[in-house]
């Protein structure tokens, strides 16, 4: 008995739902060719740059790029040459150890030793890591600050209503090549670091 009045009463909320789209969509029908002919004499000026395309060819943000990888791998491999010494150096302790040439105190004092020398190592290893980082996001802070500038003074003296991101991760899935002004922002922008 349930089982019948539950199915009466879905089947009434489907005709209930059929009949409110239908209502819906013979008043939108009706008010849609209002709304076209409306919009369809405002064109808007609209424009994507390629920011992959701009990051590659950028001479000054590339070569600033080029410079602080560089650095960073310069201070990973001196970490890494000196971490190599400090294994190097727990190796010949233990050795010792188990040969029996040091005592337990020089034992304890030289664990020691090499612990605070592995601490003091790991923590300028953490500092390296946060400068070098935050210099990543300066220069990335200063690309953004910049590339933002100029495209307001793009839009303004060009006149274009929107300029879009086209790239890996942008919501623009194509365009026509036609609308693209990377190679116009590229120019100004390697002008200027001349």
């Amino acid at each position: 008995m349930k089982a019948n009045i539950s199915l009466a009463l879905n089947a009434i909320l489907i005709i209930a739902v059929i009949y409110l789209f239908t209502q819906i969509g013979q008043q939108n029908a009706g008010s849609a060719p209002a709304a076209t002919t409306s919009s369809s004499t405002e064109t808007l000026d609209i424009v994507y740059l390629d920011v992959d395309t701009l990051l590659q060819n950028y001479t000054d943000f590339r070569e600033k790029q080029e410079a602080l990888a560089a650095r960073q791998q310069e201070a990973s491999q001196r970490i890494n040459q000196r971490m190599q010494a400090l294994e190097k150096e727990f190796r010949e302790v233990q050795a010792k150890v188990q040969q029996g040439l040091l005592a337990p105190n020089q034992i304890a004092a030289e664990e020691q030793r090499l612990g605070k020398k592995q601490q003091n190592l790991l923590a300028e290893q953490e500092q390296l890591s946060q400068t070098l980082g935050a210099e990543q996001q300066q220069l990335s802070t200063q690309f953004r600050d910049r590339l933002m500038s100029l495209m307001d003074s793009l839009r303004d003296v060009r006149g274009y209503d929107y300029i879009l991101q086209y790239g890996q991760g942008s919501g623009v899935l194509g365009a026509r090549d036609s609308f693209d002004i990377t190679q116009d922002v590229l120019s100004i922008l390697n002008a200027e670091a001349q």
